[in-house]
């Protein structure tokens, strides 16, 4: 009797251990995903200098008009206004936007759906707005 208890002990503690492994691989799998989406987004940089272009991207699932306004083009961003530096989804499902602004430092934000205004998220220079506000910073040269 006492080596089929310790037979089963053994078959318990072996089923404990691939139980163990199988969620530690499990959840390593389903982290490292969401941290590989995560890298991905982050590797977004805006605004780049492409020339005598400034191109903007902003990575949204969910937003349905993403805008810069800013200091080069009179803060507007509605399609209608003519200075609007509207954007458009790319290949990549990414909002991108290309706009010539003359060489100068410009604080600007991104839009989102006309109402909520927002730090560029791949941007690290931001500026004090002097109300207590931050904007991202351009500098064209």
């Amino acid at each position: 009797m006492k080596k089929y208890s310790a037979l089963v002990r053994t078959q318990s503690r072996r089923g404990g251990i691939i139980q163990a492994a199988s969620t530690f691989l499990l959840m390593l799998a389903v982290f490292s995903g969401c941290a590989t989406l995560d890298i991905v987004r982050d590797r977004i940089e805006s605004p780049v200098i492409d020339g005598d272009k400034v191109v903007f991207y902003y990575d949204s699932d969910s937003a349905k008009s993403v805008s810069a306004a800013g200091e080069f083009n009179g803060w507007e961003y509605r399609p209608e206004q003519p200075r609007a530096i509207v954007m458009k989804r790319n290949e990549k499902g990414v909002w991108q936007a290309s706009a010539d602004i003359a060489p100068g430092r410009y604080q600007y934000k991104i839009v989102i759906d006309y109402q909520t205004w927002i730090t560029d998220p791949y941007n690290a220079n931001t500026v004090d707005d002097g109300t207590g506000n931050l904007n991202s910073l351009l500098v064209v040269k």
